[in-house]
């Protein structure tokens, strides 16, 4: 018998550490090959990990909350000589080349989700971490996500309330406290809200981008949308505006290219892997349509859906959240918003945003009429673009939208 440490190993696309959310063993007990041993929450989904020898766990080197780097120990097992020979170091069984999709999972599926104190209750491992730093209560609560599963939202909503605030701060010290009474509260920044925050800083203090703006005629497109519907093929404005962005980088594939800062090279990448950004309990995600020019209409219309919809329940691989080359962005999606600057998804050099389709006037054939439009704005890396290139592919992503036939 001897102790073998295991180490966080790389989870893949470029990740560098995970929070660590709950562990699923206990010093002292008993594990086999592949029996879970935790999960974390990377930058972009929830593992969970197996064991990679069976033997007796000696120590856990984390603690739920903390953030593990790769390379650092994970938890110490006293395995049998014959087991530590099967296992491989550095290859976590299930991942790594030739490893199925199964290995990685957006969210735990053997057990429902469970408080720390009594009760079940439906949230993600990340929400239920959320509510114990918040003092909050999940089994009070009721959820407003699909199926009532409890969200970031349903937390921090619980947590602004007078009587969670009390028991927060009763929570945080081991003798009685009076309330706060500035009217602060701090909420803990990890996983996904905090890779974020990284990408959104690496992005303005590394990359000198500009926006460009303009307004573009949506009658044939709405006309397409309700001839499709007669149909039967009932499409949301989202599939036509991937559609077009793609036939425009066909024109101009300088914008679906990235810069090389370490070679100071620029790459034009070859497929268009199409980002989409959505809007989740869980704060923003960028699922990636992958092969976007070699899709038809509906294809783009199902695929993208099916992106949405895995990435507001939390049941993306992290695989399809990553590698995009261009982000588009429906800003108008939530409400009569006009237009805004996006802010560029390193390393790619362009993001694209489309505002709220509703009527305003414009001018056919010299008389202001009343006609569906909407405002385009992109942003673009000006270490790759200049204002000219970028307005004539704005021009071009116009003129697509505008010839849409059904």
């Amino acid at each position: 018998m001897a102790d073998q440490t295991f180490r966080l190993p790389d989870l893949g696309e470029g990740l560098t550490e995970a929070q660590l959310v709950a562990w699923r063993v206990e010093e002292g007990g008993r594990v086999d090959v592949n029996t879970p041993l935790c999960e974390v929450e990377t930058a972009k989904a929830v593992v969970v990990i197996p064991s990679p020898w069976a033997g007796t766990i000696h120590k856990l080197h984390a603690r739920p909350g903390a953030s593990v780097a790769v390379g650092e120990p994970l938890v110490t097992i006293t395995a049998a000589e014959a087991t530590q020979a099967e296992a491989t170091p550095g290859t976590l069984v299930g991942y790594g080349p030739g490893a199925p999709e199964s290995g990685i999972r957006r969210k735990a599926r053997t057990a429902p989700a469970v408080t720390e104190s009594s009760g079940d209750v439906r949230a993600a491992p990340f929400v239920r971490q959320l509510a114990k730093d918040m003092g909050v209560d999940l089994t009070q609560l009721t959820g407003s996500g699909p199926g009532g599963r409890i969200t970031r939202a349903d937390v921090e909503a619980a947590a602004a309330s007078p009587a969670a605030a009390s028991s927060l701060a009763a929570a945080s010290s081991p003798t009685t406290a009076a309330p706060s009474t500035d009217g602060e509260r701090r909420i803990s920044v990890v996983g996904i809200r905090k890779a974020i925050a990284r990408q959104m800083v690496r992005s303005v203090s590394t990359i000198p981008q500009f926006t460009e703006f303009a307004v573009f005629d949506a009658t044939n497109l709405m006309a397409a949308r309700e001839e499709g519907k007669a149909s039967g093929r009932s499409m949301t404005p989202l599939p036509y505006f991937i559609a077009a962005v793609v036939k425009a980088v066909r024109a101009y594939p300088l914008m679906n290219s990235s810069w090389d800062e370490s070679r100071d090279e620029i790459i034009v990448k070859q497929p268009v892997n199409v980002g989409i950004a959505v809007n989740t309990s869980q704060g923003l995600l960028v699922p990636v349509l992958r092969g976007a020019d070699q899709l038809e209409l509906t294809a783009i219309a199902e695929k993208s859906a099916k992106l949405i919809e895995g990435a507001r329940a939390g049941t993306l691989l992290p695989g399809e959240m990553s590698g995009g080359t261009i982000t588009v962005t429906n800003v108008g999606a939530s409400g009569p918003v006009e237009t805004g600057t996006p802010i560029i998804n390193p390393p790619e050099c362009c993001v694209v945003a489309f505002g709220a389709i509703k009527p305003r006037p414009m001018v056919v054939q010299g008389q202001v009429v009343a006609r569906s439009g909407a405002w385009i704005s992109i942003s673009v890396d000006h270490r790759i673009v200049d204002g000219a290139l970028a307005t004539e592919f704005l021009t071009a992503l116009v003129s697509e939208l505008e010839s849409i036939s059904a």
